[in-house]
């Protein structure tokens, strides 16, 4: 795993200058909330959405636990395409549906800049910074829920490689067909306060606990070790060994209880299955449940008949697309881009809590 943890090192860089003042973010207009489109960039697999910074628009990586955002300028951090004026879609209520309305602008955005080429090492093609989303105060969400008054809360609707990501109020566009949101409370790391952390209790396969080593899934109040965590920036789900080990076991043992076998893995992944031995309805394919328990038995499904988990890899070759995080991760569990996209993923700031659908058709 030391590749996954050197591709995404770039995150720690720090900026030479912030292009904004510290005057409070703000908007004449008032809109129920704002939509970006989303892309999968094919070769990092990092989400990327568009920044209009007044009227030059910037590809910038989604970094859902990042404090802060940052650009980078060739011309200069003085240069007015690193402006506090930021020009979005605005998203609202008609008819009792959401729908996407007319451009509106924020201006007072801070976003940090930097000159140095070298920080776009590792960074999706074509991509020209970071949007922050962290829980802080200078994170999009904050400054967006400041600028325009509405709720400080955002929604991923990341799909297969075209989504959304929405600010501000819900219900989100096509939410509408689908079940409610289910909640579950955030978890403070004071070491990584910015990330999205959630209280697991156990995982599930097929209705059948994972036995795993419980104190894994705490965060170690000394040194912030531990615990399981939701990001945009690991493309599949990771776990510390003995839980990956403990969970594929449990998965395989569930899929050929279903008839469905086994090939020769590929990397980055150890589990395939054969695509002919899956079988497929007119709702979906038939594949073992993976449900993450939560407090008060609330589940989030990863996995369900209906949904499809696998990552389809070669010909008839699916594989579980989850991957040894190593034996002394840093956190036990992360929750990648590709298990996000099988649900609405709703982030409330306010009231601390992450809101998830059951699992959708991509």
């Amino acid at each position: 795993m030391a590749s996954y943890h050197s591709l995404y090192a770039f995150v720690f860089l720090s900026f030479f200058f912030l292009s904004a003042s510290n005057a409070q973010p703000s908007s004449s207009s008032r809109p129920g909330g704002l939509v970006f489109p989303v892309n999968k960039d094919p070769s990092t697999l990092q989400f990327v959405t568009k920044l209009s910074l007044g009227k030059v628009p910037i590809n910038v990586v989604l970094d859902l636990g990042r404090k802060s955002s940052w650009i980078y300028s060739s011309a200069g951090c003085a240069s007015t395409s690193i402006s506090g004026v930021v020009t979005a879609q605005s998203n609202d209520l008609k008819n009792g549906e959401w729908v996407s309305g007319q451009n509106v602008t924020a201006t007072g955005i801070s976003l940090g800049c930097e000159k140095n080429s070298s920080v776009l090492r590792g960074l999706a093609k074509g991509a020209k910074g970071i949007a922050g989303l962290g829980r802080s105060s200078s994170s999009l969400a904050s400054q967006f829920s400041a600028a325009f008054r509405f709720p400080q809360k955002f929604a991923l609707d990341l799909g297969a490689g075209e989504g959304s990501i929405y600010f501000g109020d819900g219900p989100y566009s096509n939410q509408n067909f689908r079940q409610s949101l289910a909640y579950t409370p955030l978890l403070t790391n004071s070491f990584f306060p910015s990330d999205y952390f959630i209280d697991l209790k156990s995982i599930d396969v097929d209705g059948s606990n994972v036995t795993i080593n419980k104190g894994l899934l705490s965060i170690n109040k000394s040194n912030g070790v531990g615990g399981i965590k939701i990001s945009t920036l690991v493309p599949y789900t990771t776990m510390e060994t003995s839980i990956y080990k403990a969970f594929t076991s449990a998965y395989v043992k569930a899929a050929k209880a279903r008839g469905i076998s086994t090939v020769a893995p590929v990397a980055p992944f150890s589990v395939c299955f054969n695509g002919s031995t899956i079988e497929s309805r007119p709702d979906g394919v038939v594949v073992p449940y993976i449900s993450l328990r939560m407090p008060n038995n609330v589940n989030w499904f990863l996995a369900r008949s209906g949904s499809n988990p696998f990552e389809f890899v070669k010909d008839n070759v699916y594989c579980l697309p989850y991957v040894d995080g190593g034996l002394k991760p840093e956190t036990s569990i992360v929750i990648g881009g590709y298990q996000m996209r099988l649900s609405i993923l709703e982030f409330d700031i306010a009231k601390s809590r992450v809101g998830y659908s059951p699992p959708i058709q991509v």
